[in-house]
């Protein structure tokens, strides 16, 4: 393994992860390739879930073979997020890595529905990306994020969790009861 190579930087080792690249700038684009729902369609799909701005939102058709499944990539060095969508379209059940031991069948009704579970579970990605650093770990966060909200009607927040064995900092020290005035 040796060889001349660049010297070690502790500093590259001790990369700060909380915070990630930031936020970028402009509107999120919405593209379609479905024969069922142009791009308006998948916009109205969307409406109340948060926007991955500066992204592309790519929804194209999935040919299966067997039977219909669940596809979605996040592509960080053209940012683009791709969905696909099975077609033709039926109803089917999804196995789903909840954690805890939770490995729930979710079904699946609507073209509606599963445009909006890819969604969620990779704006999760991308938000984790640009918040923490994360890229494409906690793929059990993304599946509870994305579970938890996709059949709501109500606006959805972005992702809300601190980074695994963070703890909450006091900016002033908390007093007993005994020292207070």
């Amino acid at each position: 393994m040796g060889g001349t190579g660049a010297p070690y930087d502790r500093s590259m080792a001790r990369r700060n992860v909380q915070q990630g690249p930031g936020r970028p700038l402009g509107p999120m684009a919405v593209r379609s390739a479905l024969p069922s729902h142009a791009a308006a369609q998948v916009r109205a799909v969307l409406r109340g879930l948060p926007q991955a701005t500066g992204y592309t939102v790519s929804v194209k058709p999935l040919h299966y073979r067997r039977r219909p499944h669940l596809v979605a990539f996040t592509f960080w060095d053209t940012a683009e997020m791709l969905i696909q969508v099975p077609e033709p379209f039926r109803p089917f059940r999804e196995l789903v890595d909840l954690g805890t031991r939770r490995f729930p069948l979710v079904p699946f009704r609507t073209r509606r529905e599963v445009i909006r579970f890819l969604y969620l579970h990779e704006f999760c990605h991308w938000w984790l990306y640009l918040t923490y650093g994360w890229g494409t770990s906690a793929e059990v966060r993304c599946d509870r994020y994305a579970f938890e909200n996709f059949r709501k009607r109500t606006p959805v927040a972005p992702p809300a969790w601190q980074r695994p064995r963070e703890r909450l900092r006091v900016t002033e020290p908390r007093r007993s009861a005994r020292q207070r005035p």
